[in-house]
């Protein structure tokens, strides 16, 4: 009988099954108390949506409270940054969740600031405090030299490292069953993201590299298990896993130099047919395809042939959505308070209240914009940027400024890495709260973001190439030189 139980009230909370999928709108409201000058007045909001992904900021009004909705599919944490921590909620489709933040404490450790009422809040308060002391056990080291059984036997011990700190935890704070079934999820696919370079590391023969893939769909990391939407590190889980399975494949990369978009999607698809038919396979294949569209918006794309490779209309229907709105950008008007400037002369100017887009349209009238967006501690955009010297070469004579944005960071490590000669070109930087709101109202999901905006002062895409994707940026360049017009793929 007790078995019986606790399998109720772990399915109450796990992800409806595929039929059964419907979005239904989340609620946050929240407050913050003893608010004085340098409280921070805006909440990053992030409602981990795989198939929608956009970022929400909320600001405080003048009663000092806020509000923010959105829709959910799943049963899962999302998360909200604020005070340079981020709170993880444990939310189903539904909800209406509150927070109140007493200012007066924001200086103190663990979360002491923070009270969560409303729907399912002593399992959101249990997840933030749990989540919080997991992130801070020490990673494992690993070596990437080992092959794909003795990795994996690695992988096994690190996740029962992590399972005798978690247990050892819940005997002190008596943790729900829930909370500890969605940990043991969450430590798999954390893992999973934090090895995700193994796959292309050490021999790069193709039958190493799929073996190495192919340790991922191990049954040890619940390879298909749509309940395991409830942590979001698992959908990172199955996009990494596309996006090795299509690396395997070099037709798909020459489909997609040459347009041919049908043709690597069918190929893109056939790469993980053999998986069982679940919202995770219809994940993999609905992100991979999104991407392209996001890539590739200035071109009109048919996805009614792929209908037949999803094995849930509603998430076909969701794909069919998404295609309908590319090329689609919703921004809303940013108004951030301090933006610092540093030129070549290496003296930092400070802006207030400035319209970001504004203020760059007017800086360069009738030229393209190229914006990168990245923070100072995030490894891709600074790879990226050793690629600027030829990307500039190549787009010179085009009517095209190149603009760097730091988010998300310290002004300390904004400055050293400018002066170290790692960002060129013109360069800003946005505090914490302005960050969240440029964040926010800009859909920044996350860094590095690339944005075009064309001769008008119109933004034509969030998702524009990156500098090393430099054939793709020069064409989508050309097209808008040559007023917008779309292609065929």
């Amino acid at each position: 009988m007790k078995l019986k139980m606790i399998f109720l009230l772990l399915s109450s909370f796990l992800p409806p099954v595929m039929g059964q999928i419907k979005a239904k709108r989340v609620i946050v409201t929240g407050e913050v108390i003893n608010v004085t000058s340098t409280t921070p007045k805006v909440f990053g909001v992030n409602f981990l949506n795989p198939f929608e992904k956009t970022r929400k900021s909320a600001s405080l009004d003048s009663t000092q409270h806020f509000a923010v909705q959105d829709s959910m599919l799943f049963t899962q944490n999302m998360t909200i940054f604020y005070n340079n921590a981020f709170i993880n909620l444990y939310v189903v489709p539904g909800d209406s969740v509150h927070l109140v933040v007493d200012a007066a404490k924001l200086d103190q450790s663990d979360f002491k600031w923070l009270t969560i009422s409303g729907d399912h809040a002593g399992l959101s308060t249990s997840l933030n405090s749990v989540h919080n002391f997991l992130a801070k056990l020490p990673y494992h080291k690993y070596n990437y030299a080992l092959p794909e059984d003795q990795m994996l036997d690695e992988v096994i011990k690190d996740y029962g490292r992590y399972l005798i700190a978690l247990n050892a935890y819940s005997d002190v704070h008596h943790l729900d069953k829930v909370i500890i079934e969605f940990c043991k999820k969450d430590i798999k696919y954390g893992i999973s993201n934090w090895i995700s370079d193994y796959v292309n590391n050490g021999n790069d023969s193709v039958s190493s590299k799929a073996g190495r893939i192919q340790m991922f769909s191990d049954s040890f990391f619940e390879f298909g298990s749509d309940s395991s939407f409830v942590s979001m590190m698992y959908p990172y889980h199955l996009a990494n896993y596309m996006y090795w399975k299509v690396g395997l494949n070099p037709e798909i990369g020459a489909a997609i130099k040459l347009g041919r978009l049908q043709q690597a999607f069918r190929l893109a698809a056939e790469a993980i047919i053999d998986q069982p038919a679940s919202i995770s396979r219809d994940y993999m294949l609905f992100n991979y395809i999104a991407e392209q569209i996001n890539k590739n918006s200035s071109t009109k794309i048919e996805v009614a042939p792929l209908a037949k490779y999803f094995t849930n209309a509603k998430l076909y229907n969701l794909l069919l959505r998404f295609n309908d709105n590319r090329g689609i950008v919703n921004i809303h008007k940013a108004i951030v308070s301090e933006v610092k400037y540093m030129g070549h002369t290496q003296t930092i100017q400070v802006f207030n209240q400035v319209d970001m887009l504004k203020m760059l349209s007017e800086k360069h009238p009738r030229k393209i914009i190229y914006i990168d967006i990245y923070a100072t501690w995030c490894a891709p955009c600074i790879q990226e940027m050793s690629y600027a010297t030829a990307m500039k070469k190549r787009l010179a004579g085009k009517e095209i400024v190149f603009v760097n944005i730091c988010l998300q960071s310290t002004e300390v490590n904004w400055v050293k890495l400018l002066k170290a000669g790692k960002s060129g070109s013109e360069n800003y930087y946005l505090g914490d709260d302005d960050s969240k709101l440029m964040m926010g109202d800009f859909d920044i999901s996350g860094f590095p973001t690339y944005i075009l905006i064309d001769q008008t002062g119109r933004i034509i895409t969030t998702h524009a190439p990156r500098p090393s994707e430099l054939n793709e940026l020069e064409k989508e360049v050309e097209r808008i030189n040559r007023g917008g017009k779309k292609t065929a793929g």
